[in-house]
């Protein structure tokens, strides 16, 4: 779907998203539910070169109750019963450039097993449901350069940023 000749993320994403499919705002009581997932992802990202720092369910409550920090889980009913299957962390932050507001995916991630069955399109329908009543400008977000799944989806739902991002490791042998 296209509006104004561009991808129209909440079209797109929402007509692929699974049946029985539960979106909310996680709280620090789904810090269970949540720590494999996180952990899950870390792995995925580092490619699973391990470098001894595993999150804990202290480290992941924390997160939870983190400030400005905003975490949106998607919950398969059906045959997987209810279960965390995906995430998105996400913030609300100040855009100069337009003088207002700008949401910023930091984190995404759906299990393997729940892949190819429109969740990750589902969390960022919600997040840009949730970015226009907040009077979001856009909606922004990265992908590493070797996720070719994730790019389709986004190549079907958004259109390429005119950046280029770029990291500055600061701490020596972490990167991902």
């Amino acid at each position: 779907m296209t509006v104004n000749g561009r991808p129209s993320p909440v079209g797109a994403a929402a007509s692929a998203a699974t049946p029985g499919l539960v979106l909310r705002e996680l709280d620090p009581a789904d810090a269970t539910g949540l720590l494999p997932l996180i952990a899950a992802y870390g792995e995925a990202l580092s490619h699973g070169q391990d470098n001894g720092d595993k999150p804990d369910l202290a480290y992941v409550e924390r997160l939870l109750a983190e400030s400005g920090v905003i975490i949106r889980g998607a919950f398969a009913g059906d045959d997987m019963n209810g279960k965390l299957v995906g995430f998105a962390l996400f913030y609300d932050l100040p855009e100069a450039i337009s003088r207002r507001r700008a949401g910023q995916i930091d984190d995404l991630y759906v299990l393997p097993e729940a892949r190819g069955q429109g969740v990750a399109g589902a969390l960022i329908a919600d997040i840009v449901a949730e970015g226009r009543k907040r009077g979001w400008i856009q909606l922004r977000w990265m992908v590493p350069h070797d996720n070719l799944g994730a790019q389709r989806l986004y190549d079907r739902i958004a259109e390429a940023a005119p950046w280029k991002n770029y990291v500055i490791w600061l701490e020596p042998g972490v990167s991902w």
